[in-house]
């Protein structure tokens, strides 16, 4: 039987295509190499990283330690997937990797994803329950106002830069946004094991299946994926790359970080650029 072409075209795709890879890679790097012309090239915050600041702990060991973690799970998840998305690439250069087989690469990375939920749990727990920080990275009214601010200043409306005390308003969204989108990768993912599929027709969602196996989820969790790089991105340009934010970065190796002295007069009328 010839599926109709305009089934064809509305179809999801059983694998997201090399083009809309290459277009949200592209997209993500045009948007940071842009940020990165207007505020460093053309500079205005990415000077101010030599404010004066006094020491406090922004992380304690177990944050960091869950944080680096977690990146290192991250990288292992997205190199094991990737393998197993382009496998017939990487078989036609690399041969030896049949010795490892499918079988094994998917084994692995399911071992991880069991590895970071457990992490993820325990993260959620620990800054919960544990120490209490949960309410700090809500996003507020407040970071709603200083985000327009910022925008205001980003394309040159305004000069004026709001004070913030700790997170960055997009630091806040970024991170909102990320644990979002890993979470659909986790759900997609989990549609694509077969044990699940038997788990469906068992409790009796069976007409489910077609959307939950193989096709949609399939394609979904490819599309999530690169858009979870794309986000990875943007959080390591912000983190490694902006001159403002070095003191930050070592907050999350250290523990400490400078927060600015509003002591000293020549501060008090700037703003922290976090």
């Amino acid at each position: 039987m010839v599926t109709p072409i305009s089934l064809q075209v509305l179809a999801v795709p059983f694998r997201l295509d090399d083009l809309s890879i290459l277009v949200i890679i592209f997209a993500v790097i045009f948007s940071v190499a842009a940020h990165f012309l207007r505020e460093i090239i053309l500079g205005r915050r990415g000077k101010r990283w030599d404010m004066v600041f006094e020491k406090a702990q922004r992380y304690d060991a177990v944050q960091i330690f869950v944080h680096w973690f977690f990146l290192v799970g991250l990288a292992v998840l997205f190199i094991t997937g990737f393998i197993i998305f382009k496998m017939d690439y990487f078989l036609s250069v690399y041969p030896q990797l049949s010795a490892v087989g499918l079988r094994n690469l998917v084994a692995y990375h399911w071992y991880f994803v069991v590895i970071l939920f457990a992490l993820t749990i325990f993260h959620v727990v620990y800054d919960t329950i544990i120490i209490r920080k949960f309410q700090e990275v809500n996003i507020t009214r407040l970071d709603l106002r200083n985000f327009i601010k910022i925008a205001r200043n980003f394309f040159g409306i305004t000069r004026n830069y709001p004070k913030l005390e700790k997170y960055h308003p997009m630091q806040k969204m970024l991170h909102w946004v990320m644990a979002v989108v890993f979470f659909l990768l986790g759900f997609t993912g989990l549609t694509i094991w077969s044990p699940f599929l038997d788990f469906v027709r068992a409790i009796g969602l069976g007409s489910f299946e077609e959307w939950l196996y193989i096709v949609n989820s399939r394609y979904l969790h490819d599309l999530l994926t690169f858009l979870f790089v794309a986000l990875m991105i943007g959080h390591f340009y912000f983190s490694v790359l902006i001159p403002a934010n070095w003191k930050v970065f070592r907050g999350m190796t250290r523990g400490w970080i400078k927060y600015e002295n509003n002591k000293n007069p020549k501060n008090k009328k700037r703003g922290n650029d976090e």
